[in-house]
């Protein structure tokens, strides 16, 4: 017990050194949770909110870090290789970085993505509220996110999340993600 005690005293104290040190950088949501509602503009032209889907879809937000790079593009695009399974289970995809519109949109267009990115450039509130801001110093500095997945349920509640932490040459399989969304939509 003590060494229970002592190890969540350490933890405690790290996480409380990182947030001094950088207090830009939230802590992620946790599972039960209600997720924080935004409007952002997106590849679509239209401003994309989540409240929007309240009662009409599951969602799923994929926080990425830099349109372009390899690792982010095989993300995205494992994403597009299973848009139909999302679909058939009623979840809408959002990817969301902190990149320029501009800049998602030409990505988008380039992958030829069937779901909407949306922009949290130049402000990153959100991904700071959902606690996607890279720990990297290096990345945290430029504002890049970490790559992050939240499964939104229809009353906007957090059912389930993936935070790959140092993970960035990781490609996070779908299958996971499909996983975790039948469960709540129990197929």
């Amino acid at each position: 017990m003590v060494t229970q005690r002592s190890s969540n005293v350490v933890l405690l104290g790290l996480l409380l050194i990182g947030m001094l040190v950088n207090p830009s950088v939230g802590i992620a949501l946790e599972v039960g949770e209600q997720a924080p509602d935004f409007a952002l503009p997106s590849t679509t032209g239209e401003q994309i909110s989540l409240s929007q889907f309240r009662g009409k879809k599951l969602v799923l937000l994929e926080f990425y870090g830099v349109d372009f790079a390899p690792t982010c593009v095989a993300n995205l695009s494992a994403r597009k290789a299973d848009y139909r399974k999302f679909q058939e289970l009623n979840i809408q995809l959002l990817g969301i970085s902190t990149n320029h519109p501009f800049s998602q949109k030409t990505l988008a267009e380039s992958l030829q993505l069937p779901y909407p990115l949306l922009s949290d450039f130049p402000d990153l509130q959100v991904t700071k509220q959902y606690g996607g801001l890279s720990r990297n110093p290096t990345l945290v500095k430029h504002g890049i996110a970490e790559r992050a997945f939240f499964l939104i349920d229809t009353q906007g509640t957090v059912r389930q999340k993936w935070i790959l932490t140092g993970g960035e040459d990781i490609v996070f399989p779908s299958e996971s993600l499909l996983k975790g969304a039948r469960e709540i939509a129990g197929k």
